[in-house]
């Protein structure tokens, strides 16, 4: 592989141990994955701050002891838990000491403490084509097919490698040539109006993700007024029930703005329709459709937007969350503190709605609450449910979600898909 006399002055250990460990690293892969050199890169999303293990807390402290340093800007994803609600939310004093820790060890490096699985609804916003590093499932997602910016799908603790040199392996999705799209799916039988339902870009992603695996699809009908919400959240799905890290939805993301584009000028390898009919049968299969009763209730997974809130408080219209329920709502830092300021943070509070920064739902010690029954606006979030909590979510649009809160019984609404 070659490198430049930059890349050989990090791997000489010109720019500390840190930067030396971490583009040995790099450098491994890139030979391991065929890569002919490596680029630089503008930004990073780190995913290690999630807590997994011991292990990689002590490696990102052991590169603080060595004096490493993030050379780009580099935002934290989200971790477990609400760093100044832990106890409300009933975590354990010693994984709160450990997120701690943990917060210490990455802020030192260099992160911005945003601990947001959304970053690009806080302020971390790379441009169409910009090379970056992205973690998380549902960011790099994002970026790369919204966004147009371009990542591979890092794993944690090569986000810190890349962090700490600026540098990365020249291959896969930072190459023009393997964003080709190789599947089409065509939309038929959906009338305009379908769309006005956020519910439909849910139900999309998760169809999407089962469809193309791991292979890069292409959507063809999506109205091009598609709002960014729901295109946050067709990403959230897809990266959830597939092992999508991009999507082309024709007309509506950079790089494929016709067939042709994204297709790079050759033919799909497969033609899929998506009907109706078949948004229903995923829907089954993704939400449980006779649970005993719904206790819990949460939305944000990825976290809300500023609007997402909006459309909450107005969903809410003045009723409260019935005594027999919990409603926790998910957001960044920089949202609440907007909220704070303009006022809808205590109106949502009056409306009985919990609203937790920093963690993720999914990671919620629902155990701990005796939850029987689970409602979410979140396709992510009702394709992992289960294997995190043993219940199997039902999903519901927002405005289901606060109607089963108000009412204390679920109440789901007839979508034109039913």
């Amino acid at each position: 592989m070659y490198l430049t006399d930059y890349d050989k002055s990090l791997l000489n250990g010109d720019f500390g141990e840190a930067a030396r460990i971490g583009m040995s690293i790099l450098t491994d892969l890139g030979e391991t994955m065929g890569a002919e050199k490596m680029i630089s890169i503008s930004m990073v999303h780190d995913d290690s701050a999630w807590y997994s293990g011991l292990a990689a807390l002590e490696f990102a402290e052991h590169l603080v002891d060595l004096g490493g340093k993030f050379c780009v800007p580099t935002s934290l994803n989200s971790c477990l838990m609400d760093l100044e609600k832990w106890q409300e939310q009933r975590f354990d004093p010693e994984l709160y000491i450990i997120h701690k820790r943990i917060e210490k060890a990455h802020t030192s490096l260099g992160a911005s403490a945003s601990w947001t699985c959304a970053p690009y609804f806080a302020g971390f916003v790379p441009r169409f084509g910009e090379q970056v590093a992205w973690a998380e499932s549902n960011a790099t997602n994002y970026v790369n097919s919204i966004i147009g910016a371009r990542t591979e799908r890092y794993a944690g603790l090569l986000d810190l490698c890349a962090g700490l040199t600026g540098r990365v392996p020249y291959q896969g999705l930072h190459c023009p040539e393997n964003r080709r799209a190789e599947v089409l799916i065509k939309l038929e039988g959906f009338k305009e109006d379908d769309f006005l339902d956020d519910a439909i870009y849910d139900m999309l992603g998760y169809v999407h993700g089962e469809i193309v695996g791991d292979r890069i699809g292409a959507m063809e009908g999506l109205p091009l007024h598609s709002k960014i919400d729901g295109l946050k959240r067709f990403s959230a799905t897809s990266a959830s029930s597939g092992g999508v890290g991009l999507f082309h939805l024709i007309g509506l993301t950079p790089e494929a703005q016709t067939l042709e584009m994204a297709f790079h000028g050759k033919k799909p390898k497969d033609v899929v329709i998506v009907t109706p009919e078949r948004l229903r049968e995923s829907e089954e299969r993704m939400s449980n459709s006779s649970p005993k009763e719904i206790n819990m209730v949460t939305v944000g997974c990825p976290h809300l937007s500023h609007a997402e809130c909006e459309s909450l408080l107005t969903a809410f219209a003045g009723r409260t969350v019935h005594s027999s329920m919990e409603f926790w709502a998910f957001t960044n830092r920089c949202n609440k503190q907007h909220m704070e300021k303009n006022g809808m943070y205590e109106a949502l509070r009056r409306c009985g709605v919990k609203i937790y920064t920093d963690g993720c739902p999914m990671s919620s010690p629902f155990d701990r609450w005796n939850f029987t029954g689970i409602m979410s606006n979140s396709g992510k979030f009702s394709t992992y449910c289960f294997s995190y909590s043993g219940i199997k979510p039902v999903y519901g649009s927002l405005e289901d979600c606060v109607e089963t809160a108000v009412a204390g019984t679920m109440q789901r609404s007839a979508k034109s898909w039913h």
